[in-house]
This record gives structure tokens, C-alpha cells and sequence, in this order.
């Protein structure tokens, strides 16, 4: 069963009549067929008709395809793009995907089933992107229909064997931009590293970072389910965090988490009935004072550990998560820990330590995550990642991974700190 909707439409570029006559009988049963024999036709089409996809040929009078694709980009960043052309050029291909940010490469002439799957996929991904973006817009309307959703597409995904990984990676790339690239965490914490690792393309678990006046405000939470759920949730924790601390001048770690749970609990409409899901999240959250050395720490079911001249404290968080709660009327605790130059930091989520591995099979276990991490805290950070990263692949040898997995690790120093 091929992906097919007559309301959408799709803009062909070629400078030959006769392509454009066999592509529109060809496809124009099934979409509404646009023709352009030159770019600036075909922007002219574009700025009149709403198009979900825009097929161009490299060779165009006025203009390159990769040209065309490339201005498109900008002004019509939700329409999927495809390019053909008879060239083996490979360095025009790679410029096409660059500049143009193109879906998918079709090699002239075109084979008609592999073009229509092309074309059904391409509308498949434009579908589910954009229910993406609505999805965020409305958290409300996702709740109703996820369930169903997400069994329709699995239907349709077993009928139509589509591969949706590409709108995958595109949620994925949301999600990591939202988390902040590595270039902009560099600025608000230069001594640190992230291990994140997720089960699947996008993640439940997320780490959170933000500078206020001396302070550095860092949190890493695990969010109900993985994958698509735990996006989801980890997008609310994310933008309701970045509020919190905006709005508020100073507040100490167990005041954002209150206020944390009171924001999930309202937004998921929570009111403790039995038959209702129980969504929410566990959460690490520190406040760094440079200035007084000083670590306040809040956990909601999660801890953190410190690591100060070769011994490791363990800081325990409240028996209780982010979200409801029989007893939510509790404020978290919040624990002042002092530190000294050079000590470290590690938050984390119960990935890393419940994944199955060794000869037994059993957990990794906190003990042994403790003792691992003993022996490699004065290390560079740089090579404590990778010590941890090698360690789980072999304790885990070749066996599904299963559970996010997420590990932020901070050297507390005053150097560029300040």
C-alpha cells in the first residue's frame, strides 16, 4: 500500500515539455501536479501555491537545481526537496544535499516505482513532521491522540514498509538544539563533558544548563518512557526549566523543583486519579556558587555524587518524582554541599547502571559504577567520557542497550568561570 493524499502537491522543474507531460500523467491521479521549465517559473509556482514538494533537474536555464533548492531552503524551509540528474558527478550530488538540504537524490532517467516510493516516502515525512511541530504547539491534543497515533502509524508502517528514520533524526536534531550544542555549553560550562547515549534516535533522559549572576544551574532528569514519550516530556522539562529560572531572581535548587512539579502537574492536567497515567520525571538538580564554593543541591528520586580528593560523597535526592505525587504537597529538600577547586561533580540517570551485560547477565550496578568512577575522576574529562562510553560497550557486549543512558560529569573550578 503506497502513501497517497490527492490534497497534496508537488512542483516538477524541467526544461524538457516532454518530462513534464510524462511526469504529470504520470503522478497527477494522486497529487496535484505543478510544471516549471526554468527557477524562476518554478518561484513564481512557489509563492502562489502551497507545495509540499519541489522535484528540480541539476541542468535549469536561469539557474542550477542545487540554486533553486538552496533559495527554497530559506523561504520554504516544511517543503521536502529531491533533485534529479543524469550527471555522476558526485561532487554536485554532495553540494546538492549541503546547500539545498535535499530529501533524496534521483538518478536520470527515472525508474517509475522507484520514484513513486520516493515521492510516497517524501509525503510521509512532510506529514509527520509537520504533526511533529503541531504535537509540541499542543501538548493537550498530543495526550488525546498519541495512543492512536501511534498505532495508526505503526499500521501504516507495517503496510507500507516506509522508513521514517530521517523524521526521526530531524527530532533528534530539535531535541539536541534545545539542549544547547556543544560550542554554546562550552560558554556557560567550559570543564565538563556529556555522555548521552539514547536507547533510541530521540531520548527521554536530558541534561539542562543556565548561568544566573555567580551561579551555574545544571539538572539532568529521566523522563517517563524513552524514545518519542520521553521527547516529548523532556521538551516540556526543558522549556518549563529556562521559565523558572528566568522568572526568578535567585531561587535555590528545591524551589525550582517545586515549582518544576507544579508546572508538569498543571500541564498534564494531573489530579491523582487512579486511572490516569502517571508521567512525570526524576530529576538531579544543582546550583553552583563559584563565589561562597558552595553546591546547593534538590533530587527527585535521583542523587548526585562527589568526588573530592579521591573520595566519593553520595548526596541523596527526595524518595519522590516530578509530577504527581500522594504526597507532592511535600517542598523538596535542598542540601548545601561544600566543594574545593578541582573537585568533581557527576550527575546522572539510572541508565548506565540498570543496563544487562557481563557473563551473568546482570546490571551494571552502582557499586561498580562508584568504584569506576573513583578511578577515573582525575582524569581529563575528555578521556573519563570515553573510559565510560568503552566500559558500557563492554560490559554490555553486543546486547541491546536498554534504556537511555546520560551522564554529565563537571570539574568545579574558577578558571573562566567567571
Amino acid at each position: 500500500m503506497t502513501f497517497t493524499n490527492p490534497i497534496y502537491s508537488i512542483l516538477y522543474i524541467d526544461e524538457a515539455e516532454k518530462n513534464l507531460a510524462r511526469f504529470k500523467s504520470t503522478f497527477g491521479q494522486d497529487y496535484h501536479i505543478f510544471t516549471a521549465t526554468s527557477g524562476k517559473a518554478g518561484l513564481k509556482i512557489m509563492e502562489q501555491k502551497t507545495i509540499q514538494l519541489a522535484i528540480t533537474d541539476q541542468q535549469i536555464p536561469d539557474m542550477s537545481g542545487i540554486d533553486f533548492l538552496e533559495k527554497i531552503l530559506i523561504l520554504y524551509p516544511d517543503c521536502m526537496r529531491m533533485i534529479m540528474t543524469g550527471s555522476s558527478d558526485k561532487d554536485a550530488i554532495i553540494l546538492a544535499f549541503n546547500k539545498g538540504n535535499i530529501y533524496r537524490y534521483v538518478a536520470k532517467p527515472w525508474n517509475l516505482e522507484d520514484l513513486k516510493m520516493s515521492i510516497d516516502s517524501a509525503m510521509e515525512v512532510y506529514n509527520l513532521k509537520i504533526q511533529n511541530r503541531d504535537l509540541i504547539n499542543n501538548l493537550e491534543d498530543a495526550k488525546r491522540n498519541l495512543e492512536h497515533k501511534v498505532i495508526e502509524r505503526t499500521r501504516e508502517i507495517e503496510q507500507q514498509k516506509i522508513n521514517i528514520t530521517d523524521s526521526l533524526h530531524y527530532a533528534s536534531r530539535i531535541q539536541k538544539a534545545l539542549m544547547l550544542p556543544s560550542e554554546e555549553l562550552e560558554k556557560i560550562m567550559p570543564y565538563h563533558f556529556v555522555l548521552n547515549k539514547p536507547k533510541d534516535i530521540v531520548s527521554g533522559d536530558f541534561y539542562w544548563v543556565a548561568r544566573k549572576g555567580d551561579r551555574l544551574i545544571i539538572a539532568v532528569a529521566d523522563c517517563t518512557g524513552h524514545g518519542v514519550p520521553g521527547a516529548f516530556m523532556s521538551i516540556l522539562g526543558i522549556n518549563f526549566l529556562n521559565e523558572i529560572v528566568n522568572n526568578f531572581d535567585g531561587p535555590r535548587a528545591n524551589e525550582i523543583l517545586n515549582e518544576l512539579r507544579d508546572q508538569i502537574i498543571r500541564a498534564l492536567g494531573q489530579t491523582g486519579q487512579r486511572d490516569e497515567t502517571k508521567e512525570g520525571m526524576e530529576v538531579a538538580l544543582c546550583a553552583v556558587d563559584f563565589k561562597k564554593r558552595v553546591v546547593q543541591f534538590s533530587g527527585a528520586f535521583r542523587p548526585i555524587y562527589l568526588i573530592s580528593g579521591g573520595e566519593l560523597s553520595v548526596i541523596k535526592g527526595d524518595q519522590m518524582p516530578i509530577g504527581i505525587y500522594e504526597e507532592e504537597k511535600l517542598s523538596f529538600n535542598n542540601k548545601e554541599v561544600p566543594f574545593k577547586e578541582h573537585d568533581m561533580i557527576y550527575l546522572f540517570t539510572d541508565g548506565y547502571v540498570d543496563q544487562i551485560g557481563g557473563l551473568q547477565r546482570k546490571t551494571f550496578k552502582s557499586i561498580r559504577f562508584k568504584k569506576l568512577l573513583k578511578e577515573i575522576s582525575h582524569k581529563p574529562l575528555n578521556e573519563q567520557k570515553s573510559i565510560l562510553r568503552e566500559e558500557h560497550e563492554i560490559w554490555r557486549a553486543g546486547q541491546e542497550q536498554i534504556d537511555d543512558i546520560l551522564i554529565l560529569g563537571v570539574e568545579l573550578t574558577t578558571r573562566r568561570q567567571a
